[in-house]
This record gives C-alpha cells, structure tokens and sequence, in this order.
C-alpha cells in the first residue's frame, strides 16, 4: 500500500538503484532467517518484512528488476511468518519442514528413485505447445476481432506452461526421491474452479491465503472470507502488474481477473457441479476460465512483451523454461534438506489422516 501511495502522487520520482534495492532484500532475507530461527522477533518481523513489499515501487530499474524483486520480497515474508503460524514447533529442520510442505497441509518425505518417463514427456510436450502459442500470439494481431484469437492462444500459452511446471516437477522428484507439493497440478483437468484454485493451480498461495486471510475471517462469515482471500490476492497481482507495466489500467484489468473467481466459485456451488460427471465438469471449468481469460490473459501478455520486448518465440520459451526451473530446484533444495530422517517424528496433517 505504501509503494501505491507513492506511485500516484503526480512528483514521485523512482530513486533507488537496483543494487540498493537488492542488498535490502539481502537484508530482509536475514532479518526473516532471525525471525524463523528466534521466534520472539516474528511480531515485528513480519510487519518490516511485508512493508518490504512496497520497496520495488521505489526502484528505478528495467521491469525484470522490480517484477523480479516483488516476487523475491514474498520469500522472506513467508519464513518470517512461520513461527507465529506454528507457533508449537521449536526445531529449525521442524519448521523448515513445515514450510516446504505447505504449512503442514501436504505430504514431504522420500521414496525410492525412479525415471518418470511420462512426466519427462509431459514436460517436452508443454514447452513445444508453449513456443507454438507464442507464435500464434505473435502472429495476431492485438487489434479489433483478432483479440478473440490472440486471448485463446495466450490461454493455451498459460495451459502449456501449468503443464511444463507439472512435468518437470514430477520429473525430477521422481529422480531424487522425493514427495514434494509441485507448484503446478494441470490445471487443464479441474473439475470446478474452486479446484482449479485450491489443487491445481499454484496451491501453495491457496494454502497461505487460507490460513493468513480465509480462515480468520471465516468466521465472520464463509462468503466473506472467500471475497477477502481473493481481494487481497488480486491486490498483489495488480502491484506487481503495476510494478513492471507502470500503468494503472491493464494492471486493474490484470487484479480484476481474481475478484470475479468468488462468483464463479458461489454459482458452481450453487449448480452443484462437483456432483457433475468429469467431462461435464471439466467443460464448465474450461467455459467459465475461458470468459474470464481476457482479464488475465492481455495484462499477462503484455507484462512478458514488456519485459522480454519484441523477442520471438525463442527467448519467450527460454525464459519459460529457466522460470520453471527456478521454481522447481530451489524449493526441491530446501526440502532435501527438510526431508531428513531427524525430523521424521513430526508429521503433516496429510500424514496424520492418512496414517490414521
């Protein structure tokens, strides 16, 4: 909210160099380090940590620093505040532990090794349909009936992706071992978009919300709560849409797209389609993701133009790969080390009911 302030008064002016901008991250990250490692500075942790997030709205830099920046500034948010989410767990592997398995709500353990072939295609065949809709987009031209066309091979770009994070996720578990939450679980196979959200699609931030925003609200009400998890979150979309593009409007459009999944998810109850047979179900998911691509879909793509400019489908797909990658190593890091025999006498509540 600070950066926001900042951003609409008419003499602001970004003055903060990239390399200052990242040292205080590098400061951050140790003050939340402190914060998981000393839970009595958690508190005042968390606060200095969220206030962070305004400081890429401050940054005078190219759209990849303060795009990149915003989304390294959650990191720290998230270690600082898991003391004060579990608050019973003392050991430092304990808490990393229930860190990397999504606030104790997934499963984190080891298995035999194993080559997921299907998993390595999954992957291959997610990149090529990627780099095709790139193409396509590129191709179209973003004016009058062509926005039509343009939206539907963006849609299909942002399903190639979900599939590519979903295939190499399952890849390279397989390979070290692991049981990990993956960041993607093809979305393309939701059977309700309140799925699609809570299982499919980046369900780690649907955990976080659930437990910091949804479930203290909820009781003052289950339809408000929902409304408010998905407020906020449309909020930070628009910050960090707002954060590369410098322009308010797409970047309302691109928050808006996330303050109308509450109705969709309120009429899909209503129409019960979790009762629906799945080629029904996964139809209405499709349909309703499909109306509403446009608010995600355009900002999205003009985010990626921004920052890549006019690179063709090549560096498009590259970058791609290299962001699916990030996001699969390093959490994979993290959770090799929490996975260690040591900390096995604490379990998640995945493990407990299924033990049970």
């Amino acid at each position: 909210m600070l950066g926001t302030f900042a951003a609409v008064n008419p003499f602001y002016q970004p003055d903060i160099s990239p390399f200052i901008g990242y040292a205080a991250w590098l400061a951050d990250m140790a003050l939340a380090i402190a914060c998981f490692v000393y839970p009595p500075l958690a508190r005042p942790g968390v606060l200095l940590c969220g206030l962070f997030l305004a400081v890429p709205c401050f940054l005078d830099a190219k759209p990849l620093c303060r795009g990149g920046l915003i989304c390294l500034a959650v990191l720290p948010l998230l270690f600082a505040a898991v003391p004060l989410l579990a608050p019973s767990i003392t050991d430092f592997r304990a808490r990393l532990y229930f860190l990397m398995s999504w606030f104790g709500t997934r499963e984190l353990k080891r298995r035999p090794r194993s080559f997921h072939a299907a998993a390595l295609l999954q992957s291959v065949a997610g990149t090529l349909a990627f780099a095709a809709m790139v193409a396509a987009v590129q191709a179209i031209p973003a004016s009058g009936l062509w926005f039509g066309p343009r939206w539907l091979a963006g849609g299909f770009m942002i399903f190639a992706f979900a599939e590519t994070a979903t295939g190499f996720h399952n890849f390279l578990t397989a390979l070290l071992g692991l049981t990990v939450p993956g960041m993607m679980n093809s979305p393309v196979l939701s059977r309700s978009i309140g799925e699609f959200w809570t299982e499919r699609w980046n369900p780690a931030a649907s955990v976080y919300f659930r437990r910091t925003c949804y479930e203290p609200l909820a009781r003052h009400g289950r339809v408000r709560a929902l409304f408010a998890a998905f407020i906020v979150s449309g909020i930070w979309h628009l910050l960090l849409a707002y954060a590369v593009l410098g322009r308010w409007g797409m970047s309302v459009v691109w928050g808006a797209f996330f303050f109308v999944q509450p109705l969709l998810i309120l009429l899909e109850r209503r129409m019960k389609v979790r009762r629906w047979r799945p080629a029904a179900a996964r139809g209405w998911t499709l349909s309703a993701l499909a109306v509403t691509c446009p608010l995600i879909v355009e900002p999205t793509l003009q985010i990626i133009a921004r920052i890549l400019g006019a690179a063709g489908p090549a560096p498009w797909t590259a970058a791609m790969v290299v962001l699916v990658v990030v996001v699969t190593v390093f959490p994979l890091a993290v959770s090799l080390m929490a996975s260690s025999p040591t900390i096995r006498g604490y379990k998640t509540k995945a493990e407990t009911l299924k033990s049970a």
